[in-house]
């Protein structure tokens, strides 16, 4: 005994009103067209497969930022301390005005490398 039929729908359902029938392969091509006011019917192959798209998109646009990002060395805040002569009151004054933004990891606070050789210039200049 069959309680439950699946039938795939008919072309008038895919059939938007205003617009003619359009027939993609792709989801992230229909997406990009720019075409709106349209209703879909899905797979789960192509649910599937749209997905799997905007993962690997998001890879490719995350890695390089993320692989920049570890690349970068920190300096802890004793050795930060020690290389500006100053109090820990001092770095906290810079952290609250900008001038030295800390970067926290868990309970560990670093500065980077980059931001310390920045300011050692622009103090040397002074």
């Amino acid at each position: 005994m069959e309680l439950w039929r699946i039938t795939p729908p008919t072309p008038q359902f895919l059939t938007p009103r205003r617009n003619p029938m359009i027939f993609m392969t792709n989801i992230m091509t229909l997406i990009e067209s720019g075409v709106t006011g349209l209703t879909l019917t899905l797979t789960i192959e192509d649910l599937k497969a749209f997905a799997t798209d905007m993962i690997e998109q998001t890879k490719a646009q995350l890695l390089p930022v993320m692989v920049n990002a570890s690349q970068e060395s920190c300096i802890p805040k004793k050795e930060v301390l020690e290389m500006f002569g100053v109090c820990p009151t001092t770095l906290w004054n810079w952290e609250r005005t900008g001038y030295l933004v800390p970067v926290k990891m868990k309970r560990k606070i670093l500065y980077r490398r980059a931001d310390v050789d920045r300011l050692i210039i622009e103090r040397g200049r002074q």
